[in-house]
């Protein structure tokens, strides 16, 4: 089971549910049409299953797993049981976001970011083939302002991504 998917899965169920406003709304503040339009679109997985053993920084420990109910044991009772487990891991693992506390003390943890500051325009600057070449590439300005010239200016606020294609790596 892919629990950073499934944990996706039900930020953005309970996301929509926070915005999405009740039945009978007016349609000018509705987000229904928007949420019809979003689904409709194609959506790239960049995640990678959690699980003990996947590659992570030396000083951070593996991830733990524990089954606490299992479907034909429920304690206390003669009914049927259900699935359960604990997961235990360092938050900065996988896919995630480093809010400006995870570097300097004294700045916004993640709980005090708006998600409303996470809906960003995306750039991707795509140098997997440079990657490929040297295992080291470090993006430069040369780079970000060559993107402009093919693009357009990358907007104030973009959300700068590089692909790398380093996910083939992956074991």
């Amino acid at each position: 089971m892919q629990i950073s998917k499934y944990v996706a899965a039900i930020a953005s169920v309970l996301t929509l549910a926070a915005i999405i406003p009740t039945a009978g709304a007016g349609e000018e503040s509705s987000l229904w049409k928007i949420q019809k339009t979003l689904a409709a679109k194609k959506y790239v997985d960049l995640t990678h299953a959690f699980e003990p053993g996947i590659p992570r920084w030396p000083g951070f420990p593996d991830e733990t797993r524990k089954t606490i109910y299992w479907y034909d044991k429920r304690p206390g009772t003669m009914g049927s049981g259900f699935f359960s487990e604990v997961f235990s891991h360092v938050g900065q693992w996988g896919t995630h976001v480093d809010p400006p506390a995870h570097f300097v003390k004294g700045l916004r943890t993640l709980d005090q970011i708006d998600p409303k500051e996470m809906i960003l325009p995306l750039v991707v600057i795509d140098v997997h083939e440079e990657a490929a070449k040297n295992p080291d590439y470090t993006l430069s300005i040369e780079r970000l302002k060559k993107w402009e010239t093919d693009h357009g200016e990358i907007p104030a606020g973009a959300f700068v991504a590089m692909r790398t294609d380093w996910s083939k790596r992956w074991p």
